[in-house]
């Protein structure tokens, strides 16, 4: 991580200091980015009762048309941030780095479809949710949203957009040392302007409704996804599967995004798998994946289940302010509730942005958890009273 955060900071450096090189250059090559300092008020930490602290944020985003059919991308961010449990652990965190898209793009292989061969975003479900960081974003995104090494293809037909990928399948966080491979698809009718599979979108220019539908006019998009691969754990295989369907609509200064997904197999966090409670206990007394605990998985048939379901409303109140609500139920395993890991979550996020002037933005978002499982470590066990995060955080950002 030391490697990719130097590394970023020098192309930083360095696009500020051949900036006029690059205009001249016109649209073959373009460098954008995001300058963002968040303050975060976690007060639903264990163990200490709450933390504050102060990040800031760099993202670079580096393009360069190779040819008029062609284009190579890079795209990634630093943010140096202490861990939100380093008080109660007294650590702090390695500033981090990390690369989300890094690819070729082969744009006019046949008509109205582009390649992309790289470190690609998977191609499911809604993306554009308006999110300063992952504890303001649905729960249920952290199982299926992310980027990963391979190839996407997307085509834009009469009626809809078709987006298919073929990725390693542990995400490019991850290592890959089998031959199985994960396939994503999704469609969305009807077609749409733009790009076809949106990327990140942060808070200078998410899209605010009043801006992007001046004129009130009704509009709407329905889509449909699925992503079906192996997750390895070494020795172990492991279904990853996961299907969703989500609806957008856009009237007047109102724009409304709901999505239902629904998970199937075993995931890193042992206690959402469909066990008996001996079980389960074997298996975390056994972590480290020995024979015994293959043979506890392979002797349960059946796949743990979950699903979940997000609603956000958006509200453009002028052409420079706007407000959000998002709401979720995420079910870890819809067939049991023996834990507290596979009992329902809950979370409300309440957000503002206001656009001070053009590229530069303030953000305030609320969110409240309710889970279950919170507070739960070993023999230590929070009040009853409140089990989740309850987080304010407020930005700054600046886009260039």
């Amino acid at each position: 991580m030391k490697g990719i955060s130097f590394f970023l900071l020098q192309v930083l450096f360095a696009a500020a200091a051949c900036g006029s090189a690059v205009a001249d250059e016109g649209e073959k090559t373009r460098v954008g980015g995001l300058v963002e300092l968040v303050y975060l008020d976690d007060r639903g930490i264990g163990w200490t009762g709450s933390e504050a602290t102060f990040y800031p944020r760099v993202k670079l985003d580096i393009s360069h048309g190779i040819s008029e059919d062609a284009l190579a991308r890079i795209s990634g961010e630093w943010q140096p941030t202490a861990s939100p449990y380093s008080r109660a652990y007294h650590a702090l965190a390695q500033p981090e780095g990390r690369i989300d898209d890094a690819y070729l793009e082969f744009s006019r292989l046949f008509e109205n479809t582009a390649l992309r061969l790289g470190a690609v975003k998977v191609p499911f479900g809604q993306f554009d949710t308006l999110a300063l960081n992952p504890e303001s974003m649905p729960i249920s995104f952290l199982r299926t949203r992310g980027w990963d090494y391979g190839a996407r293809l997307d085509s834009r037909f009469q009626w809809f957009d078709l987006s298919l990928a073929i990725v390693n399948g542990e995400g490019t966080a991850g290592t890959d040392a089998n031959s199985d491979k994960s396939f994503a698809a999704r469609v969305v009718f009807p077609a749409q302007s733009g790009d076809i599979y949106p990327e990140t979108l942060e808070v200078t220019n998410f899209p605010n409704p009043a801006r992007a539908n001046p004129d009130g006019a009704f509009g709407w998009h329905f889509g449909v996804s699925g992503y079906n691969g192996t997750k390895y754990s070494t020795p172990i295989k492991q279904r990853n599967n996961h299907y969703g369907a989500d609806l957008r609509l856009d009237y007047s200064i109102f724009s409304m995004m709901a999505q239902y997904t629904f998970l199937e197999g075993g995931f890193t966090d042992p206690s959402m798998n469909n066990l008996t409670q001996g079980q389960i206990t074997a298996l975390v007394d056994q972590f480290q994946y020995s024979s015994h605990v293959a043979d506890i998985l392979s002797a349960n048939d059946s796949f743990p289940r979950a699903q979940a379901i997000v609603v956000e409303v958006v509200a453009g109140l002028s052409g420079k302010t706007m407000v959000s609500a998002m709401g979720e139920l995420y079910k870890p395993d819809v067939d049991s509730d023996a834990t507290p890991q596979q009992r329902l979550k809950q979370r409300l996020v309440l957000g503002v942005k206001h656009d001070v002037k053009k590229n530069v933005s303030l953000g305030l978002f609320y969110v409240k958890t309710y889970n279950p499982a919170f507070g739960v470590s070993g023999n230590v066990v929070e009040s009853d009273s409140w089990k989740g995060d309850d987080v304010l955080t407020a930005a700054a950002a600046v886009s260039f």
